[in-house]
């Protein structure tokens, strides 16, 4: 599936290029391509196709060795399977999180994530504060190691919240959407 031409312009500008530039990389002309970044004319397939190829290039030159350990937030926040939902939602509160692994001594249990608060508030009402969080978490997020090229975390981060980094047996960091999506990855 094509993306949209209307994403063209905003993803040659996250690359830093030119028009030119990006005319240049693709075989098509400039005047075509800001043609089609002004709405004022619709390419034919293979026109698109040479540009979104192009694009799709530079952005593999741009991640090239880049790993999960470049995108990690270092600071995992962890809550045990006993302790409630009420510290579940204060910390989520307090560090603007949307979720948080759930450990058993080295083990990663679980996931409580403001989805599984929200359908444990519609099944319970007010009393989920009180619930335990092995009550009401999700299974574990997908872990990578430190090493993982960058494209194969934004293809997992396409079906997962969130995707935790661990080697030894050890989390090092976790990884959102949120940090692909804002840190401009």
């Amino acid at each position: 599936m094509m993306q949209p031409l209307s994403s063209i312009k905003e993803r040659r500008k996250k690359l830093g290029w030119t028009q030119k530039e990006l005319a240049e990389r693709s075989g098509v002309s400039q005047s075509t391509i800001t043609k089609i970044e002004r709405s004022e004319m619709e390419p034919s397939y293979s026109i698109a196709v040479k540009i979104f190829n192009a694009l799709d290039e530079g952005e593999r030159e741009k991640h090239k060795g880049k790993k999960a350990r470049d995108l990690m937030n270092p600071n995992v926040i962890t809550l045990a399977p006993k302790d409630r939902v009420k510290r579940a939602r204060e910390l989520m509160k307090e560090y603007g999180i949307s979720q948080i692994p759930v450990v058993d001594g080295n083990n990663i249990v679980g996931m409580i994530t403001e989805t599984s608060i929200l359908e444990g508030n519609e099944k319970h009402g007010a009393a989920i504060s009180d619930f335990l969080i092995e009550d009401v978490m999700d299974p574990p997020p997908l872990a990578v190691r430190k090493g993982t090229h960058i494209s194969a975390v934004i293809e997992l981060l396409k079906q997962e919240q969130a995707l935790l980094v661990i080697e030894n047996n050890e989390i090092l960091g976790i990884i959102t959407r949120a940090d692909v999506i804002y840190k401009g990855v």
